[in-house]
C-alpha cells in the first residue's frame, strides 16, 4: 500500500468514526435512559478522537480546532497551503 492510499484509508476511518457518534448521539437523544447506548457513545467518541490524532499525527490537522498554536508556529502551517487532506 502506498502513502497516498495509505492517508485515504486512514481518512476513512476518521468519516466512519465521526458517523457512529453522530448516529449514536441521535440514538440516545431520543432514548436517554438506554445505559448500553450511553456506554457506546462514550466509548465511541473516546475511539473517534483516537483515530482523528493518529491521522493528525501523520497527515496534518484537519480543523482549525487541531493545531496546537505551538504546533502552528513550529511547523510554519498555513491554511492557504495545499494540498488540503481531500485534495491529496
Amino acid at each position: 500500500m502506498n502513502a497516498n492510499e495509505e492517508e485515504w484509508n486512514m481518512l476513512k476511518k476518521v468519516q466512519q468514526a465521526d458517523f457512529v457518534v453522530v448516529e449514536l448521539t441521535l440514538y440516545t437523544d431520543t432514548h436517554p435512559n438506554d445505559i448500553e447506548a450511553l456506554k457506546q457513545w462514550r466509548d465511541a467518541i473516546k475511539e473517534a478522537s483516537r483515530v482523528r490524532r493518529e491521522y493528525e499525527a501523520r497527515f496534518g490537522p484537519l480543523s482549525l480546532l487541531s493545531v496546537p498554536s505551538s504546533q502552528a508556529l513550529d511547523v510554519g502551517w498555513r491554511w492557504s497551503n495545499t494540498p488540503w487532506p481531500w485534495q491529496r
